[in-house]
């Protein structure tokens, strides 16, 4: 009788391994790539979206079962139902493209992260496993987020001298403190990083070598950039090669506001996504980006006191770096103009120990 090593399943089934999860993405794949023909096709569609000056025909089969705004909007007595029209006078008609895009292939296109023509995935976790995610705040420990007086585990910090784009008189003396996360670290530990997209198409994931991938005719590029292994990364100047990064991760507020459109049409899985390209994006800029204030006051504007999660970000990011004179320079009339994100800011200053 055969045996079987893989762990009691979720779908019915008594026992899964990884080839049933490789069939599982494959499907899922499929799906996504059969669904993506009908974006901005007239085919089968059910309904009209306007927005901005601009009609998007969508089909009521996909969106509305990933939305239970447009369930609602399309599915009651609103005249929406019957008219099929659903007028969407506030909102960014070029994020609602990115954000209708994300329905139909389980990405979205930036310029920034290449999909390779997969769905991202988040698309492919269920409910369930999205929900948990969007639980667990990217970068920022449990039990700073339970407020305890001093995190159980090292915080992390900001940039020290021996990393790429340091500025080495700029670092306060908690930089030597500093230890990036483990590149091993699940999503489910409380101070994780989220996952790199589509790490398996980049051949990182489970292959006995470490060499990055070659380059090639056939290589995406990011934007305008091509990819760069990550050895030529490191044998640039230190500067240099930081603005390379920052022009790879450009933007970081179509992820924000792909979120806040999320988050206000309930789709869980996009915010998920969205808020982990924010985080990465925020990571890396933040320091160099003369708009980061900016940014700040959307999020603060544009998302409800209850959503810590992104809000936490922005605090845990700018709060490590806050004895930094340029930085505080840089942050003050933000702070001053959100009483909130100046609280938050100062409490995860203290909660590192970076204040005393």
């Amino acid at each position: 009788m055969p045996t079987h090593s893989g762990a009691p399943s979720s779908t019915g089934n008594e026992y899964r391994d990884e080839e049933d999860d490789g069939i599982d993405a494959f499907c899922a794949t499929s799906i996504h790539a059969s669904l993506s023909k009908l974006l901005h096709s007239e085919k089968f569609s059910g309904m009209t979206i306007r927005c901005g000056g601009r009609e998007f025909k969508a089909h009521r089969a996909i969106v509305c079962t990933q939305s239970s705004f447009f369930d609602r909007a399309l599915s009651s007595n609103f005249k929406e139902a019957a008219s099929r029209v659903v007028e969407l006078p506030d909102d960014d008609p070029d994020v609602l493209e990115r954000f209708l895009e994300f329905m139909y292939k389980g990405t979205y296109s930036d310029n920034v992260n290449h999909t390779w023509g997969k769905p991202s995935i988040v698309a492919m976790m269920s409910p369930e496993e999205v929900q948990e995610n969007l639980n667990d705040t990217p970068g920022v420990p449990e039990d700073f987020l339970a407020g305890d007086e001093r995190p159980s585990t090292p915080c992390p910090g900001p940039l020290n001298s021996n990393q790429v784009g340091s500025t080495g008189a700029d670092s306060d003396e908690n930089d030597l403190d500093y230890k990036p996360p483990s590149s091993t670290s699940t999503r489910s530990n409380s101070n994780s990083e989220p996952e790199e997209e589509y790490n398996e198409y980049y051949g990182d994931s489970t292959s006995n070598s470490e060499q990055e991938p070659e380059h090639s005719p056939e290589k995406p590029s990011f934007g305008t950039m091509s990819v760069m292994k990550l050895s030529e990364l490191v044998a640039l100047d230190k500067e240099e090669a930081m603005q390379r990064l920052v022009k790879i991760r450009n933007d970081m507020a179509l992820p924000l506001r792909l979120y806040i459109m999320a988050d206000k049409y309930d789709v869980p899985a996009l915010r998920l996504l969205a808020r982990d390209r924010f985080y990465r994006a925020v990571e890396l800029e933040w320091e160099h980006a003369e708009s980061f204030p900016d940014i700040v006051d959307e999020l603060y504007l544009g998302t409800p006191q209850t959503d810590t999660a992104m809000r936490e970000i922005v605090c845990r990011i700018v709060g490590s770096r806050i004895l930094n004179d340029r930085v505080r320079e840089k942050m003050r009339p933000i702070m001053e103009k959100h009483g909130g994100f100046a609280v938050g800011v100062m409490e995860y200053a203290i909660h590192s120990g970076r204040i005393r």
